[in-house]
């Protein structure tokens, strides 16, 4: 009974499977990005993740600057998304479900922080950002009640054997 699944965490797990493709189209679709460059001229960029990831590798632009972190808005939703869709037993998809989302909360938050003047938040990532919020706030309940479901079935089923004694 331990490693079965209840209704309520299967539920969860559906939410966040959903979640993790909503940032994964928000930041691979939608611009996850909007870089105002402010060397003279004033030039709005919109790019998503994907151009940023793999738009033009060896370009000397301040845009592609951030090539890793394109490459982790892309790969964040596909690790969460695999590991909640495949791992329906464990404990372990919640707290990929809590790394996923503070990370992607973090990597999308870095470059502003660091470069206020220069960069702009893109609507992709904004959208993105209050989905891994959300994202972050179910892992932790579901860490919680799978916690609770196995302490109530192993006291459950301690009950059940002296009954039976």
């Amino acid at each position: 009974m331990g490693n079965t699944e209840t209704k309520r965490c299967r539920n969860i797990r559906r939410v966040l499977i959903g979640l993790f493709i909503v940032c994964g189209y928000m930041l691979s679709s939608t611009y996850a990005g909007a870089y105002l460059e402010i060397n003279g001229e004033e030039t709005l960029i919109c790019m998503t993740a994907l151009n940023i990831a793999f738009g033009s590798m060896g370009a000397d632009h301040p845009v592609y600057r951030n090539m890793p972190l394109g490459i982790l808005y892309c790969a964040i939703p596909f690790i969460g998304f695999f590991f909640m869709f495949f791992d329906k037993k464990s404990n372990v998809k919640n707290f990929v479900g809590l790394a996923c989302g503070i990370i992607g909360c973090l990597s999308i938050a870095f470059p502003i922080a660091v470069n206020s003047s220069d960069l702009l938040l893109g609507f992709g990532a904004f959208l993105s950002m209050i989905c891994y919020m959300i994202i972050t706030a179910l892992s932790g309940i579901s860490v919680f009640m799978k916690l609770e479901d196995r302490k109530n079935d192993e006291s459950g089923s301690g009950r059940l054997e002296k009954h039976v004694d």
